[in-house]
């Protein structure tokens, strides 16, 4: 998407893969949003402490729930099915890759809107992660976001 077509106050996310060497941990195809509550507790289990439910989930956790979240609800509501969420990991960071298949549309940042009126999923992943970027592969438009591994990981 070249600036012209870019509204004002948004942006382009990164065009390119995540770095290689991730291993895949799981993976969850979402058919629509009622879905999206076991994609979170799934998560939630798989990257939160063994006692998450008592202490709370630890920080990396949260952000990559939320973010996985936002993803996979941009997904639904933008892309074509199927929606593919895959959790990934190598030695020091999560990588949460979010598949769709409409290859033509452009993830934007949008920072324009105001507080409250959505559309800010891919701004939050990109304050929140480490790195996010988009690319495609054949049919399919992959949004990642990378999120550092902890100790309690």
């Amino acid at each position: 998407m070249d600036d012209a077509a870019t509204p004002s106050g948004t942006s382009t996310v990164p065009m390119a893969p995540p770095r290689p060497g991730y291993a895949p941990v799981a993976e969850w195809v979402l058919a629509d949003a009622e879905q999206l509550s076991r994609l979170r507790s799934s998560l939630a289990r798989i990257v939160g402490p063994a006692d998450a439910a008592a202490s709370g989930m630890h920080d990396t956790a949260e952000k990559l729930v939320l973010i996985a979240s936002e993803l996979a609800t941009n997904a639904l509501l933008h892309g074509r099915p199927p929606t593919v969420v895959r959790l990934l990991r190598n030695d020091s960071s999560w990588l949460l890759d979010v598949v769709d298949h409409d290859v033509e549309g452009v993830p934007v940042l949008d920072g324009g809107r105001p507080p409250g009126h959505g559309g800010l999923g891919l701004l939050i992943a990109e304050r929140l992660s480490a790195q996010v970027g988009w690319y495609t592969s054949g049919t399919a438009k992959h949004v990642w976001a990378t999120f550092p591994v902890t100790q309690s990981d």
